[in-house]
């Protein structure tokens, strides 16, 4: 049985990363993130800039390719999504339905 397309297509990111987003994707109640990959995922390109070190600076444009053409689109946008997926979102269901 083939990977996903997500999981294939995780060379287009640095080699120390995939490891760390796919962990992400997979298991996100489980993934513990530096501020760059929370502002990444968070689409805070500031704060992604400033928590990040040289290379995760340079391959900026790569993920953002791979997270908008291949990962699911619920892990990744918004704080509220990223908190969502990792099982952090402490909004009630009513105020979640309301934000949608």
């Amino acid at each position: 049985m083939s990977e996903p397309l997500w999981v294939e297509k995780l060379d287009l990111i640095p080699a120390d990363a995939r490891g760390r987003i796919r962990h992400y994707i997979e298991e996100g109640h489980g993934a513990s993130m530096s501020t760059f990959y929370r502002c990444l995922l968070s689409n805070d390109l500031i704060g992604a800039i400033q928590g990040g070190d040289q290379e995760n600076r340079a391959a900026l444009a790569d993920y953002v390719e791979y997270l908008t053409a291949y990962a699911p689109q619920d892990c990744y946008g918004s704080p509220e999504k990223v908190a969502a997926w990792r099982g952090t979102d402490t909004r009630s269901d009513d105020e979640a339905e309301r934000r949608r």
